[in-house]
């Protein structure tokens, strides 16, 4: 029963709030993919799996992994600010650098805040290896470059920034063997506003910050849930 508990607290790892409870898949009919990792339904993500086996109240310290940002599809925007003659929106290497230099302060942040978990570089039986890969950016408006938007247009408004999307898994840092997985899309914002490098950033930064305080909360609820002992044997 623990353990179940367990499960089900980690299954809701970069999920905004769902209105019924994320339940295992069971039964023949069960999706299992890599062997064995189940299918979660009642979820908001586009996809989660777990390891119905694993022992996740083990781990209480996480290392991360660098945000991965190699082959991320790009929807190029479909906007008055992008005309012929300019070039597609595309992540350069400072760009690259930018977003896995957010992505790590958010994520060091809010785990390592209070009643938190330790942020470590090196591997161990007690230490779980968060790994995220960018998968997908959905910008709203061209990027903001003197080769990307017209000449003498200085202000440019968008419905947000646009969407990003990632891939996360879960792993023993010391074996590798992935005991989760998680696919998430979210916006910064669904407002109207100043579209710029600047606003874009903050946005990034806050969608950043929303997956590691999700993260972060559900694995302190896990291990809240088997310190309590309200998960039950």
């Amino acid at each position: 029963m623990a353990q179940r508990i367990i499960l089900m607290a980690l299954a809701s790892l970069l999920i905004a709030g769902c209105q019924n409870t994320p339940q295992i898949q069971t039964g023949e009919n069960a999706e299992v993919i890599d062997g064995h990792l189940v299918r979660v339904d009642n979820t908001n993500a586009t996809l989660v799996y777990v390891d119905p086996s694993a022992h996740f109240e083990k781990y209480t310290a996480i290392m991360l992994a660098p945000l991965g940002v190699d082959n991320v599809e790009i929807v190029q925007p479909v906007t008055s600010s992008r005309l012929p003659g300019y070039r597609n929106w595309e992540l350069t290497d400072k760009d690259k650098e930018r977003l896995q230099k957010a992505f790590q302060e958010s994520m060091v942040q809010q785990l390592s805040g209070t009643d938190g978990f330790p942020v470590v570089t090196s591997i161990g039986d007690n230490v779980l290896l968060i790994t995220a890969r960018l998968t997908r950016i959905q910008p709203k408006a061209a990027k903001d470059d003197n080769r990307s938007r017209p000449v003498g247009r200085s202000v440019v408004v968008s419905e947000g920034a646009g969407k990003l999307s990632v891939e996360v898994t879960f792993s023993d840092s010391e074996t590798g063997e992935v005991l989760a997985l998680a696919k998430d899309t979210r916006s910064g914002s669904s407002h109207w506003g100043i579209n710029n490098s600047v606003t874009n950033a903050a946005e990034v930064k806050r969608v950043f910050n929303s997956w590691a305080r999700q993260i972060t909360a559900q694995l302190q609820n896990v291990h809240s849930r088997v310190n309590s002992g309200t998960a039950g044997d």
